[in-house]
């Protein structure tokens, strides 16, 4: 069993998360957010690290003797362009905002360092402590794994506080196997018409009525291809074209997302999409582009890691430690995906929900930091008996 003491690792935790807080910077490129990691990194003596070459991620390790086993833990970096309408005294002021609980995660991982630095003498492998940039950018994960961060990993680990499962109180972890967020992608759909006078539509080719014919007919796809019991959502949220009442235009864009619980229907969908919206264009004498732009592909949980990940929590703290219902999984996306595409993984909701239950991504978003020592115990305990195993 490590050693260590809560009540210090909560300490330590909260002032890493308020010191980082006032410093949300957004992107791949986060200077004053690296800066404060390699500090604190700086002051574990058995932990190293490197420093990406393409963002301003931080690959941290343990290197034990008897290196057969490697495993990762994982916390993002990066906040939101939202300005913050927070009371805290530690709440920033350069327009830019931690209102997703990023500044938490960063905290927690710095909490298992400093858990498993004080414990190096019990440890039979190695563990790597990957602070990702661009999360919310879909881009920090991808630059991870081309910087080899997942280089003879066996098993990652990764916690998201905030309330996912408002219901669930503080404190309480959301573990459970198979599908926990969706695949994440924005969608483009550039139809080309022939502008002309809107007194003679004859002459031309509507991209409007395109555009309309195009939108009804993608839900189709959901409600006639693709069974029932698959969890797809076609949200096209942005239209423009158009100049003046009485000009048909040249062309239109539609923008929206996709999500889904599975890669397959996925690609499934977004093939249909294509075919249709072409042919529907080229029936009108228009032409139709899509482009998609991949955010993430879906957050699947290993049954095996998620069930020792599981047992652990049940074994540090106690059964209401983890929520007992069934969590109905969230169509909110999280580039932690592209790690378990590759490797066997977990990725664990943490409520930090407070009485307001304020959600995140609001300029007004707030955690309760009391129990934040929870998932740095959870994650620093895991990868030890996981190595020791």
């Amino acid at each position: 069993m490590l050693k260590y003491d809560s009540k210090e690792i909560l300490d330590y935790i909260i002032k890493c998360r308020r010191q980082l807080h006032i410093i949300p910077e957004i992107g791949n490129y986060l200077p004053k957010t690296k800066e404060f990691v390699i500090n604190e990194l700086n002051k574990f003596k058995n932990i190293k690290y490197t420093e990406n070459k393409k963002d301003s991620g931080i690959i941290a390790y343990i290197t034990a003797e008897n290196n057969t086993k490697t495993v990762a833990l994982r916390a993002d970096m990066d906040a939101l362009p939202i300005k913050e309408e927070t009371n805290f005294e530690y709440k920033s002021c350069n327009g830019n905002m931690h209102a997703c609980g990023h500044d938490a995660h960063t905290a927690i991982l710095l909490g298992a360092c400093k858990i498993l630095n004080d414990n190096i003498d019990k440890i039979k492998g190695n563990i790597k402590f990957l602070f990702q940039t661009g999360e919310e950018t879909g881009s920090g994960a991808k630059i991870m794994i081309e910087e080899n961060a997942l280089k003879d990993v066996e098993a990652i680990f990764g916690v998201h506080v905030g309330s996912f499962a408002p219901e669930a109180p503080n404190g309480v972890f959301v573990i459970q196997e198979g599908p926990i967020l969706a695949s994440t992608d924005k969608i483009i759909i550039k139809i080309k018409g022939k502008g002309t006078h809107g007194a003679y539509p004859h002459a031309g080719s509507d991209p409007i009525v395109m555009a309309a014919e195009i939108i009804n007919a993608l839900q189709t796809i959901i409600t006639r291809e693709i069974e029932a019991s698959e969890t797809v959502i076609l949200s096209l949220c942005k239209i423009n074209g158009g100049s003046a009442f009485n000009i048909i235009p040249d062309s239109v864009e539609i923008e929206g997302t996709i999500r889904t619980f599975s890669n397959d229907v996925r690609e499934f969908f977004i093939k249909r999409i294509e075919e249709k919206s072409k042919l529907i264009a080229q029936s009108m004498r228009g032409e139709a582009e899509i482009n998609i732009i991949e955010y993430s592909c879906v957050t699947y949980n290993d049954r095996e890691i998620t069930e020792s990940i599981k047992n652990e929590a049940l074994k540090i703290f106690s059964k209401d430690a983890v929520w007992n219902k069934y969590y109905k999984p969230s169509l909110a996306g999280e580039d932690f995906s592209y790690y378990t595409k590759e490797i066997k993984g977990c990725f664990a909701l943490f409520s930090t929900v407070t009485d307001k239950k304020i959600p995140n991504h609001n300029s007004k978003f707030e955690i309760d930091e009391s129990k934040l020592n929870m998932p740095s115990e959870l994650m620093a305990n895991w990868a030890y008996n996981f190595l020791n195993s």
